[in-house]
């Protein structure tokens, strides 16, 4: 599954804020939970920051996944955050963060969350998604962007 049909614009989010790893955390599962009302914030904070602290969801290239199983939801869930200063996150580049893709899947979804992980991983390998990415601060223009390159 590809993150263009796991997100709309209104789940893109373009300016992050927070200073720290665990307010970003908290952040932007706040964004996704009042995107998505049906979303438990208390208990999707709390598996996030669980999942984070095994080790960090930051992979090189500026880009991080925080994720996390979530009993009671039943189909997968994502979020497009970015923080145009960046953040140190525990990237395994030492390079500071910038794209957080928030995803939250079933307790029981087979491999298809990996699947989703393996497409994120791919699409954001690419220099030029995020340098674009990074240029732009429309909502639609950034999902464009991540549509065009999938």
């Amino acid at each position: 599954m590809k993150l263009s049909n796991l997100i709309t614009p209104g789940l893109i989010f373009s300016n992050l804020v927070s200073n720290d790893k665990d307010s970003c955390l908290m952040e932007i599962t706040k964004n996704l939970c009042l995107a998505e009302n049906s979303l438990n914030f208390e208990l999707i904070s709390s598996l996030i920051k669980k999942r984070e602290n095994l080790c960090s969801t930051a992979l090189d290239n500026h880009i991080a996944i925080p994720h996390a199983k979530v009993p009671g939801i039943n189909k997968i869930y994502a979020s497009l955050s970015i923080h145009r200063k960046g953040m140190s996150f525990g990237s395994i580049d030492n390079k500071d963060t910038n794209i957080f893709i928030l995803l939250l899947h079933p307790e029981v979804n087979g491999n298809e969350h990996l699947e989703v992980l393996r497409n994120i991983a791919n699409l954001f390998s690419k220099k030029e998604v995020i340098s674009e990415i990074l240029k732009e601060t429309g909502t639609f223009e950034i999902y464009n962007i991540i549509k065009n390159y999938e």
